[in-house]
């Protein structure tokens, strides 16, 4: 049997991604670190994909990314490399703003974080202390990415980005399922 205890605790930005990336686990993060940072090749962006979605890529979903980011890669070419997420988003407007935003990632990881569900319940609790899924819909995804999520991963722009994407998914993830059946054993610790 399992049995834990949970103590919150003051943490700046350094001890909270040191602490929450160590207990970040993927199974296939191997398909992320083998692929990411590297010339997009067809097989390599089926590969990211296949991670992003956690599990092997449907026919449908492999039909997606082929016509969504395969087949478009060269409408890069005529982006500046300086594009906003605005602008690069706009450029590629279908494929699902989740994939979207993470097309965005691979193409230049060092300025776009990894944008999903877990990350953003982390934002949201740490922002506010807020039980807060991320939206329904596509366009609040984006705007919420890049008006909300953006700044937000920046205030840790002193921290290696990859460290940061990881302890903020496993904190996200984490407390998904504490907050859904406990919703008040984790309480925003009043500032002093």
């Amino acid at each position: 049997m399992q049995m834990l205890t949970y103590k919150p605790i003051q943490a700046n930005r350094q001890q909270f991604v040191k602490f929450w990336s160590h207990r970040y686990d993927d199974v296939q993060e191997d398909l992320y670190i083998n692929n990411i940072g590297r010339e997009l090749t067809e097989q390599r962006i089926f590969d990211l994909y296949q991670w992003k979605n956690g599990t092997p890529l449907s026919a449908s979903k492999q039909a997606a990314v082929q016509q969504n980011f395969i087949d478009r890669r060269n409408a890069m070419e005529s982006l500046p490399n300086n594009y906003s997420a605005h602008d690069f988003l706009a450029r590629f407007d279908t494929g699902g703003a989740i994939w979207r935003i993470f097309w965005l990632h691979c193409c230049q990881l060092d300025r776009f974080p990894i944008y999903d569900q877990h990350v953003h319940r982390a934002m949201a609790f740490i922002q506010a202390g807020a039980d807060e899924e991320i939206s329904q819909y596509d366009r609040k995804k984006i705007d919420t990415c890049i008006c909300r999520y953006l700044p937000f991963h920046a205030t840790f722009s002193d921290i290696d980005g990859r460290r940061v994407d990881k302890a903020l998914w496993a904190f996200g993830k984490f407390i998904k399922p504490i907050r859904s059946r406990f919703p008040t054993t984790i309480a925003r610790p009043e500032t002093r």
